[in-house]
């Protein structure tokens, strides 16, 4: 289980859920032949983003670059294992700790690690879902 960011529940994320009962906030996503889900959803950034004049650098997968980072530097109160899990990383720290003892991450602490992230003020501006 993955927490979505409190910002974005105001936004009205999770009326992408639809009525379904399954683990997925986005349950129509149809798998790619490679076995991607969500990969049309890339290819929709990707001609957004030439629509609107982004650089061709910037990708769909930068959005998973900006939050490490963001994590990274928000403070010793987030934990490196805690980004891993909630980026799908395995852990960049091997010690026996986190091979041997580390079984689960509660959702509470995931949780504090989504909300450590920050979006611009306009970022949710006239955004209607």
């Amino acid at each position: 289980m993955v927490p979505v960011h409190s910002k974005l529940v105001d936004a009205g994320v999770l009326a992408l859920k639809d009525t379904t009962d399954g683990p997925y906030l986005i349950p129509r996503l149809k798998i790619s032949k490679q076995g991607i889900r969500g990969a049309a959803l890339g290819r929709a950034f990707s001609l957004l983003k030439t629509r609107i004049g982004l650089p061709a650098e910037i990708t769909f997968h930068s959005f998973r670059h900006t939050v490490s980072t963001q994590l990274r530097n928000a403070g010793a109160n987030i934990r490196e294992v805690w980004i891993d899990r909630l980026l799908g990383h395995e852990a960049t720290h091997k010690s026996q700790g986190t091979t041997t003892y580390l079984t689960s991450i509660s959702t509470a602490n995931l949780r504090q690690t989504v909300e450590a992230i920050s979006y611009p003020e306009t970022a949710f501006a006239n955004i209607t879902i």
